[in-house]
């Protein structure tokens, strides 16, 4: 039996205020732009909302050859900053919280390679903290917003907030309009649900070319690092070479290129076949497969997991030397 017109009209009504409340709903900070000064509004309030929590672990780091920042991670004190703010693994050092507090800390390891590194404070906590996000929790276009100490500690200044978006984020690095100074480097980047997204590293003159170390650097090596390993190019020069350039994708970690005379192309790689296991650890990451391969010597054997179209395939290879 046909629905009469007056129920048909209620309905197409309704689904429209449905449809219309979930346009309202969405955050400010969701919107591809900013619709108005109500949404910028609502952008700065998120903003002054999360700020009481994310300065509250921001750190000034101080060596004897300059200053920098980090951000503590966990109630016990470990902190995140970049690797050429630590310098080397097992270096003293000292950290200040925002109200002016010192507390020793000592460095522990990173990679030269994205900039990323952590030092751990060696004073008992609990220490105040911010929480890490899930994997590729951001996104270009997404809001951010950086605390750091440009020029280092002033107690009387305190930190300083920039706000902005990001623009591209590839690999190992995250570029923003996040505006960046000298001593921010190692500091903190957070998305607007108050989580570390990034870590401060490259700074320019130019507004838009402020970079960053993803997360996920940290998170596919958290055991590496904390284990007081440091990847260096020195190391990277000295160790193991496969001989591919890959390049991270939704798929994979994906073959680009394949050096002729290397390992690789003697092994039979090709390009498009995606990296899956080397030794059975499992390797979503271009640097986390750097960090293994140069971790290893040249002319040792390795195992390699890979996926070629539809086949998954397994092969031992032994590995050559950069200076062949």
């Amino acid at each position: 039996m046909p629905l009469p017109f007056q129920h048909i009209l209620l309905t197409f009504f309704l689904s429209g205020v449905i449809g219309f409340s979930e346009v309202v709903d969405q955050q400010a900070w969701e919107k591809k732009v900013p619709k108005n000064r109500d949404d910028l509004a609502a952008i700065q309030a998120r903003l002054q909302e999360l700020i009481p929590m994310a300065q509250k672990a921001l750190v000034s780091i101080e060596a004897n050859d300059g200053a920098g920042s980090g951000v503590i991670v966990s109630p016990d004190g470990l902190i995140l900053s970049a690797a050429h703010v630590i310098g080397q693994t097992g270096v003293d050092m000292e950290v200040r919280l925002l109200d002016g507090r010192r507390a020793k800390a000592v460095t522990l390891g990173g990679s030269e390679i994205s900039d990323a590194g952590m030092l751990q404070i060696k004073e008992a906590g609990p220490w105040p903290y911010v929480e890490l996000p899930k994997h590729h929790a951001s996104k270009v276009g997404d809001w951010c917003f950086g605390l750091g100490h440009p020029g280092g500690f002033d107690l009387e200044r305190g930190m300083v907030v920039r706000i902005g978006r990001i623009i591209e984020k590839q690999d190992e690095t995250m570029q923003t309009d996040s505006r960046l100074l000298g001593g921010d480097s190692g500091g903190p980047l957070f998305n607007f649900e108050g989580k570390v997204i990034a870590i401060h590293s490259r700074i320019s003159k130019e507004s838009d070319q402020n970079f960053h170390v993803p997360i996920e650097s940290f998170q596919e090596n958290w055991d590496f690092f904390q284990n007081q390993d440091l990847l260096t190019y020195e190391n990277i020069e000295r160790g193991g070479f496969l001989g591919i350039a890959c390049e991270e994708t939704e798929h994979g970690l994906v073959i680009q290129s394949v050096i002729p005379g290397t390992a690789a192309e003697k092994a039979g790689f090709q390009e498009n076949d995606i990296i899956l296991k080397v030794d059975d650890v499992v390797i979503k990451n271009r640097e986390k497969l750097t960090i293994f391969i140069s971790g290893k010597d040249p002319d040792d054997e390795i195992k390699i997991e890979y996926q070629r179209q539809m086949s998954v395939a397994t092969l031992k290879l032994k590995l050559g030397s950069r200076l062949e």
